[in-house]
């Protein structure tokens, strides 16, 4: 589906949108290896409320750090999040959903944007951020169900959330997955198994190809070892975002 101007506009300026006021903020708050963050790691100031958001969402610096002649960057480089989130958000619309699944689409493009960075900057998987991702991803289907009377898709999208869950769980005790990877699978295979289940299989599979080059092209050229830890998030994410994108 090819975007009018007007549509590519729109797009873009939701996605730089929900970059600053949602995406950042959140990949700032969890970028740590436990629980959350709300201030400034230096000087304590809170800021993800009244003026001292400025800071975090516009400059990315503490203005109170500053004044003391310190100014470390907060949060993700400049226009990182911005720019991904609306490469995201332009994705989904391209793909031409509409209705409902769009709108869960949409959700998991801007939810999955902050997993993306968070775990690749600190190889973590919040429950938070995936919990509201498979909260928002089965609302948002339901409420298609309810008014399209799709129910056989709405089954089938929670048979393919229980069963690619507890496949994720067994590759979590056998020590080949992440948790955080196995509370991510099962959102993922709800919104593929929306289309089919052969879409299920492909979603996951592209992801599971995208994590192993990725990992093969790190050991490769010298930047990781068998026994690295890397970030799986990532790659499980744009495979099944992108092979539901392409189902429309």
């Amino acid at each position: 589906m090819s975007l009018s101007p007007t549509d590519t506009a729109l797009a873009a300026a939701a996605g730089l949108a929900a970059g600053v006021l949602l995406v950042r903020p959140a990949v700032f708050a969890y970028s740590v290896q436990t629980g959350s963050r709300t201030t400034c790691p230096d000087c304590g100031r809170p800021l993800l409320r009244g003026r001292a958001a400025a800071d975090l969402l516009l400059r990315r610096r503490c203005s109170s750090c500053s004044t003391n002649g310190r100014s470390a960057r907060l949060g993700p480089p400049a226009l990182v999040p911005e720019v991904l989130t609306a490469l995201a958000i332009g994705g989904c619309v391209a793909g031409g959903a509409t209705g409902w699944l769009l709108a869960a689409q949409l959700w998991l493009a801007v939810v999955g944007t902050a997993l993306l960075l968070i775990d690749v900057a600190v190889k973590r998987l919040p429950d938070r951020l995936t919990g509201a991702a498979a909260a928002g991803v089965a609302v948002l289907l339901t409420a298609a169900a309810v008014t399209g009377g799709q129910w056989a898709a709405l089954g089938r999208a929670a048979a393919a959330a229980g069963v690619v869950g507890v496949v994720f769980l067994v590759l979590v005790l056998t020590g080949g997955m992440g948790l955080g990877d196995a509370k991510l699978a099962p959102t993922l295979a709800g919104m593929l198994a929306w289309h089919s289940w052969p879409a299920v299989f492909w979603g996951i599979c592209a992801g599971l190809l995208l994590g192993a080059a990725h990992a093969a092209l790190l050991i490769v050229s010298g930047h990781a070892g068998r026994k690295t830890e890397l970030a799986f998030g990532p790659s499980l994410l744009v495979g099944a975002v992108a092979v539901s994108v392409l189902l429309g």
